[in-house]
């Protein structure tokens, strides 16, 4: 009864948000294309970008809006896990390559080549070139014939995406001041979890349109499945994204307190990070052990409520999708009151204190949910998990773009997404389906496997964690 209530629900507010996204869509593509030419043409009074209140919030919802089509693209598989398995007769473990592995080889082998390209390079160029390749990629997976070539698409749209995030963090730190930074942040930091949650919404009504429509068939590649309509549909936007950045400039690097010349060397980055190597090993080599937890439940959370709690694949993509939404953007936007919070107690070191916290606390619900016999109850601990494994994100990329100098700052964030994706998103799914076909044997014990990582991963993050902590404050006391 419950579950019942809570679909027309879902539905009424999934058509509501369609419905007005359509609207908001034509309102922000003119919003957008208007007042970019109109801020790119300013005269010479408005060269300084950052002290441009209104560039710099224009610019934060179109790199938003990028990294929320970017999620949408990598995540909407997730919604598509049992129609891919049935069509092309996969396992787990098989399928979960396509959402980890195969995504992040190439992700996390291009993201520090593209993040020292990024230091000495224009950014603009990159992200356009990244935009491009991922989307065509995304296009590519939905023409797939076969599970090799679906393998090599999703291979070419972590190679794009490698490009986003090194080159946005990079001139995040040259767009907005200390004080704008960390909100900042936090709003861009709410895309990965808006495009999933957009990714299952908008996956299950084009899953639910498709099959009460006559079946699509485009010369040579023959009659489309539903999956592969929707994985087409969701990589075209992004080539009027990269169309948008062709009329950017290039912000204007500014220096950190470290600087002394306009480049530093490969070997001096290193050096720099090697004297600070408890600090860089937190975030870097900690924080994938609560990223693991996130991709996760990202990648899992679908399939535990279609397969074990019997919910029907547009049912699962709206309810979880809203869920994933709404948690995870709160999280995000939690987390600069949280570190304000903080901040006001004079509690130091408080960044590593977040991510210990939410650490603990995800792993704790994620377990939990695991345990449910109940569909809604399981989804009320995952929306749990979903919101705490967010709130420390944004605080970390943070302290990490303040603690670098400016010109390594696009190699650390590419060594970031390299570990943090080698962890969370090649690992986690693998594992969770690992766990589930050699463990458990057991395709109806997907959530214990998922609960099994986080009992697993929680207490080796604490580890480095705690390591880091005294460094920490004494990098930032050094700073201020």
């Amino acid at each position: 009864m419950r579950l019942s209530s809570i679909k027309k629900l879902c539905l009424v507010i999934t058509k509501f948000v369609l419905n007005e996204t359509c609207k908001l869509q034509h309102f922000i593509g003119a919003w957008v294309s208007f007042w970019i030419m109109k801020v790119f043409n300013m005269s010479s009074e408005a060269e300084n970008q950052s002290s441009s209140s209104f560039y710099t919030w224009s610019i934060l919802i179109l790199f938003t809006l990028t990294y929320t089509f970017s999620f949408v693209d990598r995540q909407v598989i997730n919604l598509l896990v049992e129609p891919i398995k049935d069509d092309m007769n996969l396992s787990d473990v098989q399928i979960s390559y396509l959402q980890g592995l195969i995504f992040v080889i190439p992700y996390v082998l291009l993201s520090i080549p593209i993040g020292r390209l990024v230091d000495v390079f224009s950014r603009i160029y990159v992200i356009i070139g990244g935009i491009l390749v991922w989307s065509f990629a995304t296009i590519a997976a939905g023409l797939s014939g076969n599970y090799t070539q679906l393998a090599f698409a999703r291979g070419f749209v972590g190679a794009g995406e490698a490009a986003l995030t090194p080159a946005v963090w990079s001139m995040f730190p040259d767009i907005f001041n200390k004080n704008q930074l960390a909100l900042a942040m936090s709003i861009f930091s709410m895309a990965p979890y808006l495009g999933a949650g957009i990714a299952l919404i908008a996956g299950a009504q084009v899953i639910e349109i498709s099959k009460s429509s006559p079946p699509l068939e485009i010369p040579v590649f023959g009659i489309l499945q539903p999956w592969q309509v929707t994985l087409i549909i969701c990589g075209a936007p992004g080539i009027i994204f990269a169309l948008i950045y062709a009329f950017m400039k290039e912000p204007k690097r500014t220096a950190s307190a470290y600087e002394t010349d306009d480049a530093m060397p490969l070997s001096e980055a290193l050096s720099f990070m090697k004297k600070n190597w408890k600090v860089y090993l937190a975030f870097l080599g900690g924080s994938p052990f609560m990223i693991i937890l996130l991709y996760s439940i990202q990648a899992w959370s679908p399939t535990l409520l279609i397969r074990v709690h019997e919910w029907d694949i547009s049912d699962a993509g709206r309810i979880y999708g809203l869920v994933a939404l709404v948690t995870g953007s709160l999280g995000v936007l939690s987390s600069p009151i949280v570190a304000r919070l903080m901040q006001n107690f004079n509690i130091k070191g408080y960044p590593l204190l977040m991510l210990m916290m939410s650490t603990t606390l995800t792993a704790m619900f994620l377990f939990i949910a695991g345990q449910q016999s109940d569909g809604m109850n399981c989804l009320i601990f995952l929306a749990l998990a979903s919101f705490f494994v967010t709130i420390p994100l944004p605080q970390l990329a943070v302290t990490l773009q303040t603690i670098s100098p400016n010109k390594m700052r696009g190699m650390v964030a590419g060594i970031f997404v390299v570990t943090g994706n080698v962890m969370g998103m090649g690992l986690g799914p693998t594992f969770v389906a690992f766990f589930t076909e050699n463990i458990f044997q057991d395709p109806m014990s997907v959530g214990l496997s998922m609960g099994l990582l986080g009992l697993f991963s929680a207490p080796i993050a604490m580890i480095i964690y705690i390591n880091g902590y005294k460094d920490l404050i004494a990098i930032t006391a050094k700073q201020s």
